[in-house]
């Protein structure tokens, strides 16, 4: 029902006589139309539209004072006498492209015509009339084409292109001021009356009549022409006139001055005529005349059109005189904001209210009925203008302002009952739960019950954090969105909802979907859909246009999110699946253009920031409310084309599809594009040489392409575009080059080179071959001789490098020489290297009493200790003095073997072997290294458990290894920690020896 009455209102509105709207093609009412305007400063050369053609390919050519201009959306590209000589004069009269795609461009000075990229110009010097030899063409007025091809020039009389000729057609005599073709009927406007040339059709021989204008009018000039049924519609220097039947009738413009002279009629794909004047715009249907309202923004109003079009994407375009050119689209979605009567624009919540729609503005409600805003008598009694939040339970209405809560009748929208104790607080969000609402604010949660306001069994944090949604499930489990987290209530009371990637994050949106799942959406960090302990994340890293989120909704199959850079629609089937799929921008706010090529959403401050009714989604912005119709929820703005504009290789211009290009013609750069109006600079391109690349290469906003010093070979370049808001690639755009090789690049010039050489080669063999056989096994045993002693000193001086004098044992210049074959074989392997660093204990004791040479005897003997019990893959190094460095591959009993170490040194017959009154013990340090950690680090932890061993009393170990809260990963710049810092922080777990660990035990 609310349906039906919006439409018959507006369709009251734009077809009754004298009502100021108009209708577009295809539009349903102006609340869908989308303005926007482009002049001098953006790039137009002067400000007067004469004309206006659309070619094959979609550019736009528009007509000016200033020369021609081919325009894609993106750009101007200007053509004047200064760069085209061809064109005859920069005062564009008319345009059109004919049946072959010709633009033929008509000017003050003559006749040029544009094709396959080349401007030529019309000798009009030799097409003169038959009365008078002396007579030229003067300025072309227009042009029309019949069925069967014939081509026609209105000028200082009419004229026929034929043979590449232009040629006076007899039957007419006098000037042309307009063209007009219906069929194969031509309607010539001339001076003081007009004429119809039928051409006639099998049988029929061609006729021409000439009707003359009424006589009361003087002077009448027949400047516009346009057919529509069996009525021909005259625009003339005196106002508009109708001939039917053969008779004349002076048509009256509502509101217009009388005799005003008719720049323009046009006719466009819906029948409806349009008619200009020099202050005004109308429409013609059958039987009425109606004005058109105010084109433009009241401070910069569009007037005095002249030339007018519609594309091939339906967008209408006028073209005026002092203003330069204006497009008018049919959006999507549709706009309800000043010219609905809304008491503020700026839109916070929306909510279903019966078969309407209830508003919350800055300045209080306001119920949207039959098309139209009605503010609510309750706003008075509000205590805050800002309404936030809505909720409808029952026969209650609450509402949520930014001051406070209050309760109005839901029937008859009469104010019953402020809050005060919420004065203080902004109301976001309000869910009902039985007899219990809960109230979200910036203060807290609280709830209302038996008309009680209180925060009774809710805990903290949840008084004091700001609240922004609130949601109850079909469970019966309540969730609560914070700008800390989200929350829900269990048997104990509310907990935080930690098992998700939003958890601690700023929660904007909360619903349940009619599958169950829980969508949470959050300010800044994507959104997440599921249950607890089965959540799928979803942000920009999987492909949404941006993190934020505002509203979402289910409908059907589609999920709709809203935040504010627009609305989107994703397939929530495939979504479920983990899939960001077909995701589309059905408003796109992200673009400069966005503030005159869409209607701009979204807005919100609580959770009422949209919702689906009566067939539409409603969202609140800045400029009143949005709606989308369910039935244009699928749908899809037009895509553009890519087009390939030309290659340029050595100051040469290619257009053609395909190219040969000599071998000095290297270095390429491709210009494309992609004519398209909407909120052109989103347009995003890619472009592949196929020959040379193997992949796309993403260019942007980017709309050219640079190649340097080719190969010769045979290549096709690719170009396809979309809109950043939009899934879908065009088709590709494809030139075709054939890049010739110089002669010596030939196969053949190849081949002789390649003989020639061989046989160069063969013959210097020959030459030399009975010398070589001479000294070949001369050579030999002197090659072999000095390989064998080369070798051998550089084995020799390998070892010595990396081998410890007197213990024969490995170096610390072995260890930089190997460490990173060791470490890679660790991470290949999966085991981790374990570090074990050891020192005799009193050692200097042992040099000072009994000396050097016993003290090196004793280091001998350790090391061979060390040798006779370490495997084949154990690297065993003198670290330093009495320091020994072990360094342990795939080892998983490294306590087992530092405690064998030890016995075996503490057992060895030092007494018998060296003649020492004492037995020699030794210090161990160990650390087993996890595989991502610094092996530096590593070492260095070692040696500072070999320290604490040292000051714990000797002769014992201490072995490190990873704790349960140990990092996976530790690098050289992470290192800031002491050994101390990481046992306490359970990083490192220390396992000591039966001394040690009495002395930590105590």
């Amino acid at each position: 029902m609310f349906r039906f009455i919006a439409v018959t209102t507006l369709w009251w509105v734009l077809y009754c006589p004298g009502a100021s709207a108009f209708a577009l093609p295809g539009a349903h009412d102006s609340a869908s139309l989308l303005y926007r305007s482009w002049s001098v400063e953006a790039g137009l050369p002067q400000v007067s539209v004469t004309a206006m053609a659309q070619d094959e390919q979609g550019y736009l050519w528009l007509g000016t004072q200033g020369g021609l201009a081919r325009f894609d959306g993106h750009q101007f590209t200007v053509f004047n006498t200064a760069n085209t000589p061809a064109l005859l004069s920069n005062l564009i009269t008319a345009l059109y492209i004919d049946s072959q795609q010709q633009l033929w461009i008509g000017t003050v000075n003559g006749l040029s015509y544009y094709v396959d990229g080349t401007f030529y110009s019309v000798d009009m010097a030799t097409a003169t009339g038959s009365l008078d030899n002396q007579a030229t063409p003067g300025a072309v007025t227009s042009f029309a084409q019949l069925p069967d091809g014939r081509f026609f020039i209105g000028a200082s009389q009419l004229f026929q292109w034929h043979q590449q000729q232009l040629q006076p057609v007899s039957l007419h005599t006098g000037p042309v001021f307009q063209l007009y073709q219906q069929d194969n009927t031509l309607w010539i406007g001339g001076q003081h009356g007009f004429a119809v040339y039928d051409a006639g059709a099998g049988d029929k021989a061609a006729e021409y009549r000439w009707y003359d204008a009424p006589a009361a009018a003087e002077a009448l000039h027949i400047t516009e022409l346009v057919a529509l049924g069996d009525t021909l519609y005259l625009g003339t220097n005196k106002g508009l006139y109708r001939w039917q039947q053969e008779h004349w009738r002076k048509l009256d413009l509502p509101g217009g001055a009388p005799n005003s002279r008719i720049e323009l009629l046009y006719l466009d794909t819906q029948k409806q005529l349009w008619v200009s004047t020099f202050d005004g715009v109308y429409q013609i249907k059958p039987g009425q005349i109606t004005q058109v309202g105010q084109l433009g923004s009241g401070e910069r109003p569009f007037s005095w059109i002249e030339s007018m079009l519609e594309d091939k994407h339906q967008n209408l375009w006028l073209g005026s005189r002092a203003h330069g050119v204006m497009r008018i689209r049919q959006a999507a979605t549709e706009r309800y904001s000043h010219a609905a009567g809304i008491p503020d624009p700026y839109s916070w919540a929306v909510m279903p209210w019966q078969r309407h729609l209830m508003v919350g503005t800055s300045q209080g409600m306001a119920l949207l009925k039959d098309g139209q805003f009605q503010p609510l008598l309750a706003n008075s009694q509000l205590p805050n203008p800002f309404v936030y939040s809505l909720l409808q339970q029952q026969r209650d209405l609450w509402v949520g302002t930014r001051a406070g809560l209050s309760l109005l009748d839901s029937e008859t929208l009469a104010w019953r009952q402020n809050f005060p104790q919420t004065a203080h607080l902004l109301i976001t969000t309000l869910a009902a739960e039985q007899a219990r609402i809960w109230v979200g604010s910036n203060g807290g949660l609280y709830f209302i019950e038996n008309g009680v306001l209180s925060q009774q069994g809710i805990s903290a944090p949840l008084t004091e954090l700001s609240i922004r949604a609130l949601q109850t499930d079909s469970l019966g489990r309540l969730w609560v969105g914070t700008e800390s987290g989200l929350y829900l209530r269990g048997n104990d009371g509310f907990e935080p909802v930690l098992d998700m990637p939003l958890a601690g994050r700023f929660i904007s949106a909360v619903a349940e979907f009619s599958d169950g799942n829980i969508f949470v959406g959050s300010f800044d960090q994507g959104f997440v859909i599921g249950q607890p302990g089965n959540w799928q994340h979803f942000s920009q890293q999987n492909g949404l246009p941006g993190n934020g989120v505002m509203h979402a909704a289910q409908v059907n199959d589609k999920l709709v999110i809203s935040n504010f850079q627009g609305f989107y629609r994703l397939d929530y089937a495939a979504l479920l699946q983990g899939d960001v799929s077909r995701l589309y921008m059905l408003v796109d706010d992200r673009q400069p253009e966005a503030a005159t090529d869409s209607h701009r959403c979204c807005n919100g401050a609580g959770s009422n920031k949209g919702l689906v009714h009566q067939g539409r989604l409603w969202f609140p912005t800045l400029d009143g409310i949005i709606a989308l119709r369910l039935d244009r929820l699928n749908n899809y703005a037009p895509a553009p084309a890519a087009v390939i504009e030309s290659l340029t290789v050595l100051n040469q211009q290619l257009t053609d599809s395909k190219a040969r290009l000599s071998p000095v013609q290297r270095d390429w750069h491709f210009r494309f594009s992609a004519p398209y109006y909407y909120q052109a600079s989103s347009i995003e391109t890619r472009y592949q040489l196929t020959g040379y690349e193997d992949g796309w290469v993403q260019a942007g906003s980017r709309r050219e392409a640079f190649y340097t010093n080719l190969p010769p070979g045979s290549y096709q370049f690719h170009v396809q575009v979309k809109i950043a808001g939009d899934y879908r690639w065009s088709d590709a755009a494809v030139m075709e080059i054939e890049l010739t090789p110089y002669w010596h690049e030939t196969l053949i010039a190849r081949l002789l080179l390649l003989a020639t050489l061989f046989l160069l080669l063969w013959m210097v063999y020959r030459l030399r071959l009975a010398s070589l056989a001479n000294a070949r096994e001369e050579l030999k045993r002197q090659v072999a001789e000095r390989t064998q002693e080369l070798y051998q000193a550089n084995l020799k001086l390998q070892q010595m490098s990396m081998q410890d004098a007197l213990t024969e044992l490995h170096n610390r210049h072995y260890l930089d020489v190997n460490i990173d074959a060791m470490l890679a074989r660790a991470q290949r392997n999966n085991q981790p290297l374990a570090w074990v660093l050891l020192d005799l204990d009193f050692f200097k004791r042992i040099n000072d009493v009994h000396g050097h040479q016993v003290g090196d005897n004793v280091l001998k003997h350790f090391a061979g200790i060390l040798q006779q019990h370490s495997r084949s893959n154990d690297h065993l190094i003198r670290w330093g003095g009495e320091e020994f460095l072990l360094v342990l591959e795939q080892s998983s009993e490294v306590q087992h073997y530092i405690e064998r170490l030890q016995q075996l040194i503490h057992n060895y017959p030092w007494q018998q072997k060296l003649d020492l009154p004492i037995n020699v013990t030794c210090s161990i340090g160990a650390m087993i290294q996890p595989p991502a950690w610094d092996w530096e680090y590593s070492l260095y932890l070692a040696d500072a458990a070999l320290y604490k061993v040292k000051n714990a009393g000797r002769a014992d170990y201490m072995l490190l290894q990873p704790g349960p809260e140990a990092p996976a990963k530790l690098t050289a710049a992470d290192i800031k920690s002491e050994l101390d810092e990481l046992l306490a922080r359970h990083w490192l777990v220390a396992i000591h020896g039966k001394q040690l660990a009495e002395v930590y035990k105590a």
